[in-house]
């Protein structure tokens, strides 16, 4: 099946039930100021489960809308939706400057069907701007395509270079909400550089707020992909501007504690134990931010309770970040459930577009696409020697266990391990 062009489709009422269907190729001409793509290398994780689950409120859903021409019952768009990913796809046709044969990174959706996006140039040089009607609502970082010069055809690819390929993919999404949140949120230079508040809007976010010197950060869910790119961008930083340490709060604490910033890795069980609590007073932290990259269950209460009964870090102000969730699919009951949370603990949501649209309005595109560059080409050159317990499965196409079904049915069920990124050529 996979031979011809097919999607994978989601149900928007219960984000288990899923199913691949056959496409019917297009025969209509490509519009002006188009291409037409075919998408080649993307990764799943349990961000995309967030996509499905937030479609509606955040628009993922309208980024791809399901084709009219798609067998019933799956061409009602009401009820199905095609869930995006992040990787690359070829250009096919143009009625652009963009060359057929041309590689761009961006956000595809999870089909082997043709697609049509409709750009515009944008800044720096090489980055374009998908502008069609349907996806105005969406959050500028998903409507951003980056052309990639001299990218090799997905075929030549040899094992190696598609690791390194897949690495990339894997991480270049995350990576991203690491540094905004290092640099921008917590800024290690309030004077130079202004904080943003997490959620990237107008609300006060003060130097004091942003300040990380005598600070502990405790990181949940902290194995996962955008923990782990979090936590190598905060140990980047100058010494002085912080943190003291990091607490790395998991459910595989054999990873790693190396770097200039003290860490601590413990089980989501060590939590309350005298020498976890111990080891953060030691540090004479005067507030402590956790950043919430999806821990389980009621870790994030436990941890709570465990402060307020220690006597030494009782009285210290708690900053909570919300960064993630976790790895599956929530219930109505349960999103509700989690909103309320968020306003009783006083969470801080964080948006990574939001974030990097602000800084990018304090200063350029072009400034801040040439800030990132030598941090994610040192990033790419270390990563994979600092997390060496982290693997690449490779995957093939749509259907079966071994393609995109597989992967979304893994995801469903929680399977998917911190250290397992999925992979799969189309």
């Amino acid at each position: 099946m996979d031979q011809a062009q097919v999607m994978h489709v989601v149900s928007k009422a219960d984000n288990t039930v899923h199913a691949t269907v056959g496409l019917k190729p297009t025969d209509e001409a490509l519009a002006p100021s188009s291409i037409r793509v075919a998408t080649s290398l993307i990764s799943l994780t349990s961000n995309n489960l967030s996509y499905a689950r937030g479609g509606d409120f955040l628009h993922w859903w309208s980024t791809y809308p399901v084709p009219s021409t798609a067998p019933a019952p799956y061409n009602d768009s009401k009820a199905w939706g095609i869930v995006p990913a992040w990787g690359y796809a070829s250009v096919l046709e143009s009625t652009s400057t963009i060359t057929p044969g041309t590689v761009i990174w961006g956000f595809w959706p999870t089909s082997s069907g043709h697609t049509d996006l409709k750009i515009q140039s944008s800044s720096p040089e090489g980055q374009w701007t998908e502008v069609s009607k349907h996806r105005s609502q969406l959050m500028t970082i998903y409507n951003q395509y980056s052309v990639v010069p001299d990218f090799p055809s997905t075929s030549s690819l040899s094992e190696n270079e598609l690791q390194q390929t897949a690495w990339e993919i894997l991480f270049r999404p995350t990576w991203g909400s690491g540094h905004l949140i290092s640099q921008h949120v917590f800024t290690p230079s309030p004077e130079t550089q202004p904080p943003i508040h997490p959620l990237g809007i107008g609300a006060s976010w003060t130097a004091l707020d942003a300040d990380l010197s005598s600070v502990v950060i405790v990181s949940l869910s902290a194995s996962g992909k955008t923990a782990r790119s979090c936590g190598w961008h905060l140990s980047q930083r100058p010494k002085v501007s912080g943190p003291l340490g990091i607490l790395q709060i998991t459910s595989t604490p054999n990873i790693g504690t190396e770097g200039p910033i003290a860490k601590r890795t413990i089980a989501y069980g060590d939590v309350s134990r005298a020498e976890t609590l111990e080891w953060i007073a030691r540090l004479k932290p005067s507030k402590i931010v956790v950043l919430d990259f999806g821990g389980r269950g009621n870790s994030l209460d436990n941890l709570l309770d465990s402060l307020k009964g220690n006597s030494a870090l009782a009285s210290l102000k708690v900053t909570i970040v919300q960064i993630g969730s976790e790895q599956k699919v929530y219930t109505k009951e349960e999103v509700v459930a989690g909103q309320e949370n968020l306003v009783k603990l006083g969470k801080i949501q964080f948006n990574s577009s939001d974030v990097r649209d602000a800084v990018i309005a304090l200063s350029s595109p072009e400034a801040f696409a040439e800030s990132v560059k030598p941090v994610w080409a040192k990033w790419v050159s270390e990563s994979r020697k600092l997390i060496p317990d982290m693997h690449i499965k490779v995957g093939k196409g749509i259907t079966g266990s071994g393609g995109i079904e597989g992967g979304w049915e893994r995801l469903c069920k929680g399977c998917v391990g911190t250290t397992e990124g999925l992979l799969y050529k189309l």
